[in-house]
């Protein structure tokens, strides 16, 4: 039976502000290519679990912006697959949607159409009338989905599924997906040149319940010896010794973030970054063995610098223990990312001016600043809506201190701000950075700062009118950007 498994990047319109400061000087660097080339985690995954399981699965990313993937999707399509299944992980619009599905059904109008992933679960514009939903990981639910439609049986002994029946949406019952230590390796051997920088995931879910997180739920670890088993496949089989731990924090267990680390350095040649919270890295001796097994940069979910709102948010540690991980990572010679959320509800003029502060005073090496949204519903801020005043949706909303509009435009003040004072941390997006940073250590961090202080530096330029200035950080990209791997 063959599948079809697409995945197609967007921006969502709330960011595209935002990301265009990344965006914005990349285009005109080297014009409207695909440069994001690592193909995601969750189809790869998907793809690979199927086809263990006798399907014969083909996984294409980013059909819309590269050529290659574009001629796979349709000969794909022209072999008339049993279904096509949509990831909607980094697609937000019902316009992207429509226009994948429309190619879909020109070509293929018989094939099955599966949409999943969390776009389609928060956004119910984001389930085409005539296609099935998957709730959650699809490892289980979507190999039970096809083998009932392909016995022409009915779909209420599925989990996890949406549908439409007779012009009425039904929903199956819900069940837990399969331990993560189930799912398998992924195969990136799938794709028609297997990628230079993976993500790996090495646990699932989070424990934690900040406020403006849909991502809380049960969480659950592979065990490190399959962990470690998966990165040394993917070097043995693809030559691959760089990727990031997608991990919501990956010294969540420190027993188990070291028994990780003895691995990596053991085998020795890897070079990774990571997520973590700042509570799990004030261990010196942690960071430490990080350092040796060849981590080189933490991203810090850091969220404010005003300890009223880090209350708000249940983050469970303020700006004083911060300030210290970020000293206690950095001693390690690990650089150190901050994240922040700004426009939580509570947030003022004030409170946005002390993670300014904080962005600038902390030793942080990069930052990003990220606009409060409503992407689900699922998340804490919006199920206590009323003590807080939060009405509106993913395009909009309100609460009693601050609007979505004033909240995009502190987020840009911030980035302003920052870009333009001297010896300021530099800005970041987590993506660019997995792609476009190279070599290890001391070289690892001067190509990080080279290709984000370029950014910077077109900025700058554009800001003050220079445009040699802005031509001389468009030579510095395009020389990042044509060497990314």
């Amino acid at each position: 039976m063959d599948i079809l498994l697409l995945s197609q990047d967007e921006t969502h319109p709330f960011y595209a502000g935002v990301n265009a400061y990344f965006s914005a000087p990349v285009l005109e660097a080297v014009g409207p290519r695909e440069l994001l080339t690592a193909p995601p985690l969750g189809i790869t995954l998907l793809a690979t679990s199927l086809n263990s399981r006798g399907f014969k699965a083909v996984p294409v990313h980013n059909f819309f912006t590269m050529e290659e993937s574009r001629r796979r999707l349709v000969a794909g399509l022209e072999a008339r697959p049993f279904a096509v299944c949509i990831s909607t992980t980094h697609t937000f619009t019902e316009k992207l949607m429509g226009e994948i599905t429309g190619l879909v059904r020109r070509v293929s109008p018989d094939s099955a159409l599966i949409v999943g992933g969390p776009g389609a679960e928060w956004n119910e514009a984001l389930r085409p009338p005539d296609a099935i939903t998957v709730f959650g990981p699809g490892e289980d639910a979507l190999p039970r989905l096809l083998a009932a439609l392909q016995a022409g049986g009915g779909l209420a002994g599925v989990p996890n599924l949406s549908y439409l029946k007779d012009g009425v949406r039904l929903e199956t019952a819900r069940e837990h997906s399969s331990p993560i230590g189930s799912v398998p390796e992924p195969d990136w051997g799938l794709y028609p040149s297997a990628p230079s920088k993976v993500p790996v995931q090495g646990s699932r879910g989070c424990a934690r319940a900040c406020g403006f997180c849909a991502y809380a739920g049960p969480a659950e670890a592979r065990p490190p010896a399959a962990v470690l088993s998966e990165v040394l496949n993917n070097r043995r089989k693809w030559g691959i010794d760089f990727f990031r731990f997608t991990d919501s924090d990956f010294a969540a267990d420190r027993d188990r973030a070291l028994e990780l680390c003895r691995g990596l350095e053991r085998e020795c040649g890897f070079s990774w970054t990571c997520f973590a919270r700042a509570d799990s890295l004030l261990d010196a001796g942690l960071c430490a063995a990080m350092r040796r097994a060849g981590c080189l940069w933490v991203f810090l979910g850091v969220e404010s610098g005003s300890d009223a709102i880090l209350k708000a948010m249940n983050k469970g540690c303020g700006t004083a223990l911060m300030r210290e991980a970020v000293r206690t990572i950095k001693a390690a010679g690990i650089g150190t990312h901050g994240n922040f959320v700004v426009g939580y509800p509570g947030e003022t003029a004030a409170t946005v001016a002390e993670t300014l502060d904080f962005a600038l005073t902390a030793g942080l090496d990069t930052v990003y600043y990220s606009p409060f949204q409503l992407r689900s519903r699922a998340i804490p801020a919006y199920r206590s809506r009323a003590a807080y005043g939060l009405e509106g949706h993913a395009g909009g909303w309100r609460h009693a201190t601050m609007t979505s509009a004033e909240t995009l435009q502190h987020t840009l003040e911030l980035m302003r701000t920052t870009w333009l004072s001297p010896g300021a941390p530099l800005l970041t997006s987590e993506a660019l950075f997995s792609l476009f940073s190279k070599g290890e250590g001391e070289a690892f961090r001067a190509n990080v700062s080279g290709f984000f202080a370029a950014i910077r530096d077109w900025h700058r330029a554009k800001y003050a009118e220079d445009r040699p200035a802005a031509e001389l950080a468009l030579g510095a990209m395009r020389a990042y950007l044509n060497d990314k791997n």
